[in-house]
């Protein structure tokens, strides 16, 4: 990267463009960036592409695939910029701890399959909060299938990590968790409304 591409990139970060997420256990250097500004985002989903077709697409693609698609990712992001307040919800806001991002690709030999966490937690005090952060215009159910993909994901993370901290799988979504058997993977919850509290 040139030193003006890289000081364009740091000025993006500095004004809350781009956000700079570095991944666990790796150099400070290596980094995911995320473009995090939501009208931005919103522009390019919606608004770029979509000159002199349906002026009222976004209030007539209510239940569209897409609108909801779009919903997932803002929510994560509003999650992602509201990281106090989950820590304050777990009751954890005391606790030196750092945010970061993780994936690794799937390895038959080790026995991982592929995987990726988008927040992390990393507790001084030894406890390892995998956050999955889900949008639904209801209670979010977890069914068998998204089970196995939870356990696969924390298998996965602790195989390729070799990761002695105790892991707590934190659900982050709109309205809370159905009631469900698969619901025992499941060691905090953190609501939309949590998300707004005064920490």
């Amino acid at each position: 990267m040139t030193k003006t591409n890289k000081k364009i990139l740091n000025n993006l970060i500095m004004s809350g463009f781009v956000r700079a997420t570095g991944f666990y256990e790796k150099k400070k250097k290596e980094a995911i960036y995320q473009l995090a500004d939501y009208y931005t985002l919103f522009y390019f989903k919606y608004i770029k592409n979509n000159f002199g077709k349906d002026e009222h697409y976004w209030v007539n693609a209510t239940d569209n695939p897409t609108r909801r698609t779009w919903s997932g990712h803002a929510f994560e992001q509003l999650c992602k910029d509201h990281i106090p307040q989950i820590k304050y919800k777990l009751q954890i806001g005391g606790v030196l701890s750092n945010e970061y991002a993780w994936s690794v690709s799937a390895d038959e030999e080790k026995g991982i399959t592929g995987a990726q966490i988008d927040l992390l937690i990393d507790r001084r005090d030894h406890v390892v909060s995998i956050c999955e952060m889900k949008y639904s215009v209801n209670r979010f159910g977890i069914d068998k299938g998204y089970d196995e993909d939870l356990r696969n994901k924390i298998d996965s993370f602790v195989k390729a990590t070799e990761c002695k901290k105790t892991i707590q799988l934190v659900m982050v979504t709109t309205y809370g968790l159905k009631s469900s058997k698969y619901n025992s993977i499941v060691n905090a919850e953190v609501e939309l409304e949590d998300l707004f509290r005064s920490v």
